[in-house]
């Protein structure tokens, strides 16, 4: 479990540092993708659970900024 939860960290800056880095980042969407990490909570599977749903919020916002799927748990999923 201490793994995914620092996999999340570095996923989490990865991610929000790529959709700043845009030419022209969408603000609303960027700061969208920066609230999901917060529905990340509860123990063991329940954490578990969180994260996927994470994982699928992350997935939606990133085409919304026609980003590519990226980070570390892009590559772990």
């Amino acid at each position: 479990m201490r793994r995914v939860e620092r996999t999340l960290i570095d996923d989490y800056r990865c991610t929000t540092l790529s959709a700043l880095a845009t030419g022209e980042p969408r603000l609303e969407l960027v700061a969208e993708l920066a609230e999901p990490p917060g529905m990340v909570r509860g123990y063991e599977r329940v954490k578990l659970d969180n994260v996927a749903a994470y994982q699928h919020r992350r997935a939606e916002l990133l085409a919304k900024l026609q980003l590519p799927p990226q980070g570390v748990l892009s590559t772990a999923s």
